[in-house]
């Protein structure tokens, strides 16, 4: 296996200011491109909004549970076990497609669902992997219970 090298301050800058703005990249495009409100069916609208901030609700709970714990980049200073994380190990991320492919339906953006399945979704997958290579890594046996007591 390939030895993974510790990331440089500038790296880390870097990556702390690209991850963010693929979050908020579609969204600025999506406002900006014609609409078909619920792909033609208007009723869908609701329903679809109803999820997108459903989506919101949990990844802006996540933040706050985590509080000063909260960064970009994976670390492993603690197993926050508090809140919505009781329930959900990664719902920031689960929050984040929630919202976004709510908001995209409700707009009836295929760029948007499209992004969403291509970029968020395995951008998501793969960071909750990294943190809990390291979680798993600092807290051992302490992280496997709380992982095996929650989902995603």
């Amino acid at each position: 296996m390939f030895a993974q090298k510790p990331l440089t301050p500038n790296q880390k800058f870097l990556l702390s200011l690209l991850i963010p703005s693929l979050y908020l990249l579609p969204l600025l495009i999506v406002f900006f491109l014609p609409k078909n409100f619920g792909f033609g069916n208007e009723s869908l609208v609701p329903f679809s909004l109803a999820i997108g901030m459903s989506g919101l609700m949990v990844w802006v709970s996540g933040m706050a549970c985590l509080g000063k714990a909260l960064k970009v980049l994976p670390e492993a200073n603690s197993i926050v076990a508090k809140g919505i994380y009781r329930f959900i190990r990664h719902p920031i991320y689960v929050g984040i497609v929630f919202t976004h492919f709510g908001l995209f339906f409700a707009c009836g953006s295929s760029f948007g669902i499209l992004y969403t399945f291509v970029l968020i979704i395995p951008l998501n997958v793969i960071r909750a992997q990294l943190e809990e290579k390291a979680l798993f890594s600092k807290f051992g046996e302490r992280y496997r219970v709380y992982h095996n007591s929650t989902w995603f």
